[in-house]
């Protein structure tokens, strides 16, 4: 599975784009298969030629290149496409600033200059693996198969050992459902880096479709070997478990992927399945209590998106997240509310008691005394009241709770 970073994140040490057998772009599957363009993990890019390290640049593209890094770890994408095009206007045959520009306009989410971006490293790289490899990742995110299967194809002519695009090109495989294709290509990918915990995932994945099932778990439990908190494959080994009616494996499987991803409602239904084949109800009850609170998160999620500069909808939002005990996420929504709408009271409320559940007495104070200032109500100085007794202040938690009415 992708991470929420980009090459960038490792073009510290190394840049370009080229091929290597083991490739940067990589799928994972699992139940329900999931190919996302959402996210992008750190990866080290390479090249045919003497690898090209940050140091081989010139000064002035190596302080843009570090520039284009740091933007991107701050969230600050439009700076670093503004610094990876500036290193760009400086050395405009390197393909792979274009691949790094790239990667930055897939997190920004546009992706019609992301794909010209990188067609522009192949046609400056036609030889390199890794670039049609990079490409095809990306067709393959935006739904567009037929042409990503082109590229993967190509990077494997390119290099018959490229484990990344064997992988990429099973995974497309699954799609179709020819799972013996699929392990085909899994199992020529691990040949070429045994030590892929993606491709040992996606061949037990394809094993689990095939009903080989000792087989499948023998190649989940080796990729988390390779990656212990690969939370793909503890719930698909969980899924082989379950095939297998051994319950109380396959519970603790998806307990350990809930543990990994909390907020992933899949891990949760697989969880709340396997208590109830044991029996345990009551506990089952829960699970569908949380799933039902995480589908009204995302759907809260989709609405905030849509009205980002309605700081009513982060409110609303925060406050769900509060009663889900997801307190430092909630100081986050309120935040957002209160860069679009400085002052608002209702943030500045729930932000004080998203800061009191955390522990930190002073920012709620400082917090509760704004929103007081801005609109006094009952529930701020009920609040502030609260606070004052935490903070062994009696007199003036009275004199709060008299003012809220509470007295």
């Amino acid at each position: 599975m992708r991470r929420v970073l980009i090459a960038l994140g490792s073009m510290l040490l190394a840049t370009g784009c080229g091929s290597e057998n083991k490739a940067p772009e990589a799928g994972s599957a699992g139940i329900p298969l999931s190919i996302s363009g959402n996210q992008i993990q750190p990866v080290p890019a390479v090249e045919n030629s003497p690898r090209k390290t940050i140091s081989q640049y010139p000064d002035t593209v190596r302080m843009l290149l570090q520039k284009a890094n740091t933007a991107v770890v701050a969230g600050q994408r439009g700076v670093a496409i503004e610094a990876l095009s500036q290193a760009i206007s400086v050395m405009p045959e390197d393909s792979g600033l274009f691949r790094m520009r790239a990667d930055v306009y897939v997190l920004q989410g546009e992706n019609a200059n992301a794909r010209v971006d990188f067609s522009t490293a192949i046609r400056l790289a036609p030889d390199n693996a890794d670039c049609y490899n990079y490409r095809g990742y990306f067709l393959m995110s935006q739904g567009l198969q037929n042409e990503a299967a082109a590229d993967f194809e190509k990077a494997i002519q390119l290099n018959p050992a490229h484990a990344a695009a064997l992988n990429n090109r099973g995974l497309l495989t699954l799609t179709k459902n020819e799972y013996k294709s699929a392990e085909s290509d899994f199992t020529k990918a691990i040949d070429s880096d045994r030590k892929f915990a993606d491709a040992w995932n996606n061949r037990g994945f394809a094993r689990l479709k095939l009903e080989q099932y000792d087989l499948a778990l023998a190649d989940l439990q080796q990729a988390l070997r390779i990656k212990e908190n690969y939370v793909t494959a503890w719930n698909n080994c969980g899924l082989v478990y379950m095939e297998q009616t051994k319950y109380e494996d396959a519970l603790h499987a998806f307990t350990r992927a809930m543990q990994l991803e909390p907020m992933d409602t899949r891990w949760l239904s697989h969880h709340r399945a396997a208590l109830l084949k044991l029996n345990r109800f009551p506990e089952a009850q829960k699970d569908s209590a949380k799933i039902a609170w995480l589908e009204q998160l995302n759907q809260l999620s989709q609405q905030a998106i849509r009205n980002a500069r309605n700081p009513e909808a982060w409110i609303v939002r925060g406050k769900h997240l509060m009663n889900g005990s997801q307190y430092g996420a909630a100081i986050q929504d309120f935040t957002r509310a209160l860069i679009v709408n400085p002052g608002n009271s209702d943030a500045l409320k729930g932000r004080a008691s998203a800061w009191m559940a955390t522990g930190d007495l002073q920012k709620a104070m400082l917090d509760c005394d704004e929103s007081i200032v801005v609109k006094a109500s009952q529930d701020a100085y009920s609040l502030r009241g609260d606070l004052w007794m935490l903070l062994e202040n009696l007199d003036n938690a009275i004199t709060d709770f008299e003012t809220a009415g509470r007295f």
